[in-house]
């Protein structure tokens, strides 16, 4: 286990969705072998889930053969 701290809040989660993203593309996943990521509930990362939504809207990323699962 790591611990990576930032200056506040916001940069953690700058830090944590640059993360994510970074890992799904280095997974390269595919239809037959997606990539797999939970996601907590909670307001603690509604952060996160923003970013990652922007991301998305941005074309940084696809999830498309990514499956959620929420814990």
């Amino acid at each position: 286990m790591r611990l990576i701290i930032r200056e506040n809040p916001d940069a953690a989660s700058e830090y944590i969705v640059n993360y994510i993203i970074n890992r799904i593309k280095h997974f390269n996943p595919t239809r037959a072998h997606p990539f797999v990521l939970g996601l907590p509930t909670g307001s603690s990362p509604v952060v996160i889930y923003r970013l990652l939504v922007a991301a998305y809207k941005a074309g940084r990323i696809s999830f498309e053969n990514v499956v959620t699962f929420n814990m």
